[in-house]
């Protein structure tokens, strides 16, 4: 087994839906925002926009619209930061949703690295018109038209441990075409990782 701190970052992040009520700091704050700043992007389109919820109204708020979406809303609401990532297509119109994604999944990562935990409400809907998820963000954040919103993103202290499995590379991989033979022996042979609470 190799040894990163970034692989290792990879490895041990999990979803986390029981947050702590201590702030993070503003420095924690830019250090995860940069994060996202760095992530690739078709062309280096960058059509990211990341609006950073802290006001405690405003969080209930959201957690009330992400009720359509997620069991978990109230524990979103709970967490002192969300990050609400959106994207312009027509920085990139082939690419945009998966630019967003990539972004997101930094901001998750970097919370992690930092000793934060996060979690991740897929927002993007079929459609995304005034009557969806998406639409509803849009207006209570005051988003433009265009934008899509990707995802809702809490960011706070775990309040509770806990343990999550990943299918063996073995049962995922194939080499050259699809249902090509096993995986080389040993390299499927990792303990599942422990660490912060939720699936995912």
């Amino acid at each position: 087994m190799i040894d990163h701190p970034t692989r290792l970052s990879l490895r041990d992040r999990r979803s986390v839906r029981n947050f702590d009520s201590a702030p993070i700091s503003d420095r924690q704050l830019e250090a995860i925002l940069e994060a996202a700043r760095w992530a690739p992007s078709g062309r280096n389109s960058q059509p990211w926009t990341f609006v950073v919820v802290r006001d405690a109204d405003l969080r209930s708020r959201l957690g009330v619209v992400l009720r359509r979406i997620t069991w978990a809303w109230g524990a979103f609401a709970s967490a002192p930061t969300m990050i609400v990532v959106s994207v312009d297509p027509a920085l990139d119109p082939d690419h945009h949703v998966e630019d967003g994604a990539i972004a997101a999944q930094n901001l998750c990562l970097a919370a992690h690295s930092l000793g934060l935990g996060s979690a991740w409400a897929g927002v993007l809907g079929r459609r995304g018109g005034r009557r969806s998820v998406e639409g509803a963000i849009r207006r209570l954040l005051g988003l433009p038209a265009a934008h899509r919103v990707v995802a809702v993103i809490p960011i706070g202290g775990a309040a509770r441990a806990g343990k999550s499995t990943r299918r063996p590379l073995a049962q995922m991989v194939h080499f050259d075409r699809f249902g090509s033979g096993p995986m080389p022996a040993g390299a499927s042979a990792e303990a599942p990782a422990t660490s912060v609470a939720g699936r995912g």
